[in-house]
């Protein structure tokens, strides 16, 4: 059975504890800690007190690298070889905690979706960056794994394939670049492909529940066993050999910040394989 973990991150400040805490009694696995800037290097509640936070809790780790001003993909060497130095850094700061799993997004905010004559430098970009950084992580003593964001199906799998790499499929980007654009209607099975290509390299899952509106798509959204899409998630991740799945839910009811207990019908749901 695949671990189930709860996304925290700087601007929960002193909630963290009490999160900590409602994550454990739902049944969450464990955390996964996104590293905004100050974290890891500083911060008035310090890496190493989430980690004790944690441990006390009885919970395990994750961590998501710095994504905010870091392109590694990007066909700008200057700019890449600069985020691949941060990147370095975090590890080292976060290579003596143990975890379950180290996740990137490999990005660049270049239009390679709509001018094809440089999607050939963001790919070429992607693998290098992502060769170096598990090079380093590994030495580290993390497992590195990648995440789509803005990639389409045909760019993540190169790059995941050319690299060597595992993926964390994340299902809400994936669903919302479906639906901007095939449409909402075609979601399902545009999803499946994603499943079946990816098949021998999914070892993380980030899932959120997705709101339509008039023209729009946001991922990020409360999900519970009613949701289709979650339903669908699960009946495809019994073939794989998946090893954690995030509930990556930002917003709770009124459009508040989520708590754990706001997912455990989700939680739930997913343990009854």
């Amino acid at each position: 059975m695949f671990k189930i973990g709860f996304p925290i991150w700087y601007g929960y400040g002193k909630h963290i504890g009490e999160l900590a805490h409602e994550a454990a009694r739902v049944g969450f696995d464990y955390l996964e800690i996104s590293l905004d800037y100050p974290w890891p290097f500083r911060g008035r509640l310090p890496l190493r007190e989430v980690v004790g936070i944690a441990a006390r809790e009885g919970l395990s780790l994750a961590f998501h690298a710095p994504w905010r001003d870091v392109r590694p993909a990007s066909p700008f060497e200057e700019v890449k070889r600069a985020s691949l130095k941060v990147l370095e850094k975090v590890v080292a700061e976060i290579s003596g905690f143990e975890c379950e799993y180290l996740v990137a997004h490999i990005s660049t905010d270049q239009a390679f979706d709509k001018i094809k004559e440089i999607r050939g430098e963001v790919v070429k970009a992607a693998v290098e960056s992502i060769k170096s950084l598990k090079d380093i992580s590994e030495a580290g003593g993390l497992k590195l794994v990648v995440e789509n964001v803005r990639e389409d199906l045909k760019t993540f799998l190169e790059i995941v394939s050319r690299s060597g790499t595992y993926a964390c499929l994340d299902v809400g980007h994936a669903i919302c670049l479906i639906a901007r654009r095939v449409g909402r209607e075609a979601v399902e099975k545009e999803l499946q492909k994603w499943f079946d290509s990816l098949r021998d390299r999914i070892r993380v899952v980030h899932y959120s529940g997705i709101r339509f509106g008039n023209g729009w798509v946001r991922d990020h959204q409360l999900t519970s066993s009613a949701d289709k899409y979650l339903r669908f998630t699960k009946s495809r991740i019994q073939k794989l050999s998946l090893e954690n799945f995030l509930l990556e839910v930002f917003e709770g009811p009124g459009d508040g910040e989520v708590k754990p207990s706001h997912l455990a019908d989700a939680v739930s749901f997913l343990r009854r394989l």
